[in-house]
């Protein structure tokens, strides 16, 4: 028998006693995903589109001399440029590791992750809704269309064909998808640990917002701040719930009166 899903406030309705927090610290830092969080999910990952009265709270955040954002995404960082784009936010792809244009893997990994593809092929035989994204420096194995009757077995499946490759690669599995990333990429948690104990942030109050399961580092990594689940409840370290992102537009905004009022 399934544990039950552990309630958590909603942000919006405790808004008052974090807004005093944020007040006597002074600055914040606000982490967020992308998918799910910033955008509502769709189809295909190319036919997410920003919402303008989000990108109008993201852009005056990013202006506000006592605010940070950090996007902190699965997608590659030039997706994030590309979909977003707005100046003076810090864009962190492929869970935290693609901070900037140089960063790059070794050919052995590139050769390994070629080989881990040419592997999964006959699982796209097997099950025709599932399709896999070749991001270059990992591979995400979407699996949005498969019945979720289905998708444990898929997963299973997936995880054996990967046995070979353990040593170069691991399988973070996701709401929606499996991400199989190098074992030099570990996941957004450490990328969230490295941006705060930066001494220009080391003091600022940090926010975290995410919806899936490679997001609960990040949450852990912001302990002492707020972290935020958006989508559905499911089980969570998170200590708070909006229920789309929408609500994280209307959170950002809340966010703004705060940093107004200091």
């Amino acid at each position: 028998m399934k544990s039950p899903i552990r309630k958590i406030p909603d942000l919006l309705k405790d808004w008052d006693g974090i807004g005093k927090k944020i007040r006597r610290n002074g600055r914040v830092t606000v982490f967020l995903d992308f998918d799910g969080t910033l955008v509502d999910i769709a189809p295909r990952p190319e036919l997410v589109r920003l919402t303008a009265p989000a990108r109008r709270i993201l852009r005056r955040l990013a202006r506000h001399p006592n605010a940070t954002l950090v996007i902190v995404s699965g997608r590659r960082r030039p997706e994030l440029l590309k979909h977003i784009g707005i100046p003076g936010i810090h864009y962190f792809g492929l869970y935290g590791w693609e901070s900037n244009a140089k960063s790059s893997l070794p050919a052995s990994v590139r050769t390994t992750l070629r080989r881990a593809r040419a592997r999964l092929k006959p699982l796209l035989g097997a099950y025709p809704d599932v399709w896999i994204e070749n991001k270059r420096s990992s591979l995400s194995v979407h699996l949005l269309d498969v019945p979720s009757t289905l998708q444990p077995r898929v997963r299973r499946e997936l995880r054996t064909s990967l046995l070979p490759f353990l040593k170069t690669l691991h399988a973070v599995g996701n709401i929606r998808d499996v991400e199989i990333l190098p074992r030099s990429i570990p996941g957004k948690g450490r990328a969230v640990r490295r941006f705060l104990a930066q001494p220009a942030h080391r003091k600022s109050f940090p926010l975290y917002f995410g919806d899936d399961f490679s997001d609960e580092s990040g949450f852990a990594a912001v302990r002492r701040g707020v972290s935020v689940l958006v989508g559905r409840p499911r089980p969570t370290s998170a200590r708070y719930s909006l229920r789309n992102p929408a609500e994280v537009a209307a959170a950002l905004g809340e966010l703004e009166t705060t940093l107004s009022e200091m």
